[in-house]
C-alpha cells in the first residue's frame, strides 16, 4: 500500500511502509503552507524557491539535492540529472528526475522537466508504475510534450502537476489542455488531496487528478 498526498504545484508526500518521502516543498506561492510536516527523506529536484523550502519540514531527515543512488530502509531512490529547459540548462539550470523504488511500487517525480528525455535517460529509468509530471508549460514541458514523455515511459498511472490553479498566479496553463489529449473515461477526478493505492489497483486508473486541499 502507498499513501500519496498532493499539496499543490510539484510538492508531494509519499508514505511507503514506514517511510515518508517529501518531494519539492514550496514557499508561499499561493497554496496553503502545511504545518508540522515530518519526513524521513526530503528531495528537491532543483534549487528554485518553489521547490526547495526545506525549512517547511520538521525533524532530522535525509536531504537529497544531487544526482545519485540512495538507499533507506529497503527503498531505493535514483536521481538522474536532466534539464529545466530545452537548452541544456542555459535558461533555467539543472533538474532531477527522481525514481523511488520499493518492493511494490516504482514512482517517478519529474520535477520541472523542461525537455523530452533522450533514449539513454529513458532506459536508465526502467519500469515506472506511477509518474508525477509537469504539464503547464512556460517553465516546464507543456501538455503535448508531457503526453510524449508518458508515451515513452509507459507508466500505469499518471499524476499531472505544475499547472495553473486558482491558488497561483504563475504564467502556466491549466489542466484542460492536458486532459483534452486523453479519452474522458481515462480521467479519474479524485477530489481529495490524499489517495491510498494497493498494487492490485494500478490497473484501475490511467490519469488521476488530485485536489490540493
Amino acid at each position: 500500500m502507498i499513501k500519496i498526498q498532493w499539496f499543490g504545484h510539484s510538492m508531494w508526500k509519499f508514505s511507503i511502509s514506514d517511510t515518508e518521502i517529501i518531494v519539492d516543498p514550496f514557499t508561499d506561492i499561493g497554496y496553503p503552507l502545511p504545518k508540522n510536516l515530518t519526513a524521513d527523506i526530503v528531495v528537491s529536484t532543483h534549487n528554485h524557491f518553489d521547490h526547495n523550502n526545506f525549512s517547511l519540514i520538521k525533524g532530522n531527515y535525509k536531504k537529497i539535492i544531487e544526482e545519485g543512488d540512495y538507499e533507506y530502509k529497503g527503498i531505493h531512490i535514483k536521481a538522474i540529472q536532466v534539464w529545466h529547459d530545452k537548452n541544456h540548462g542555459l535558461e533555467r539550470g539543472k533538474n532531477l528526475l527522481v525514481k523511488i523504488q520499493s518492493e511494490e511500487f516504482s514512482l517517478l517525480h519529474c520535477g520541472d522537466l523542461g525537455h523530452i528525455p533522450d533514449d539513454y535517460t529513458i532506459k536508465q529509468l526502467g519500469k515506472i508504475d506511477m509518474i508525477f509530471i509537469p504539464i503547464g508549460g512556460t517553465y516546464t514541458i507543456n501538455a503535448k510534450e508531457a503526453k510524449t514523455v508518458i508515451d515513452l515511459i509507459k507508466p500505469k498511472i499518471v499524476f499531472p502537476m505544475h499547472y495553473k490553479t486558482p491558488a497561483i498566479s504563475f504564467d502556466i496553463t491549466s489542466l484542460e489542455p492536458f486532459i483534452s489529449l486523453f479519452d474522458k473515461n481515462e480521467i479519474y477526478y479524485h477530489h481529495k488531496n490524499v489517495i491510498e493505492l494497493s498494487r492490485s489497483e494500478l490497473d484501475k486508473y490511467k490519469i488521476i487528478v488530485m485536489n490540493y486541499v
